[in-house]
């Protein structure tokens, strides 16, 4: 019986550990070539925040976030700067969790030509999300509709089309 209760607690510790290592916030940065770099939770906390405000649903958001292009700077993803020829072609996809994907063209997250802003919020670094959007989120202020506030974000893919 006391076997019982010991492998048991420490069934309940492992599954709480695995629980807390998988909500641990982690991106995967993809670069048209295909190689791709993961940024783990600590390394995303340490870039540079700002405060955001948005609004979504009648709602005003106001938080810390993590401005794109350093985002892809710390993955070697160079962000857009001055974008023409080819590289107007090329294409942000965002895919979240569930396997949700919006995309953003590359042209409009240039500063001097689409100059959309984009951000990268996680929670717990100036940030509270509520369950079911972090660890990770995006939020594009300027959109009209909140559809592209990619929940549980786990990957931004640089494409490259032909």
């Amino acid at each position: 019986m006391k076997f019982l209760r010991s492998f048991t607690t420490a069934l309940l510790l492992l599954g709480a550990l695995g629980t807390s290592l998988s909500a641990q916030a982690q991106l995967r940065l993809t670069r048209p070539d295909g190689q791709a770099v993961t940024l783990s939770a600590e390394q995303l906390a340490a870039l540079p925040r700002e405060t955001v405000r948005a609004e979504a649903h009648g709602q005003t958001l106001t938080v810390q976030a993590t401005p794109l292009a350093a985002v892809l700077r710390a993955g070697g993803i160079a962000p857009p700067e001055k974008v023409h020829g080819a590289a107007l072609r090329q294409v942000l996809l965002a895919t979240a969790a569930d396997g949700y994907a919006v995309s953003f063209a590359w042209g409009e997250l240039d500063p001097a030509l689409g100059g959309r802003q984009v951000y990268l919020v996680q929670n717990g670094a100036g940030a509270e999300l509520k369950d079911g959007e972090g660890p990770l989120r995006l939020v594009v202020p300027a959109d009209a509709r909140p559809a592209r506030w990619v929940r549980q974000l786990q990957g931004l893919t640089l494409i490259s089309p032909p």
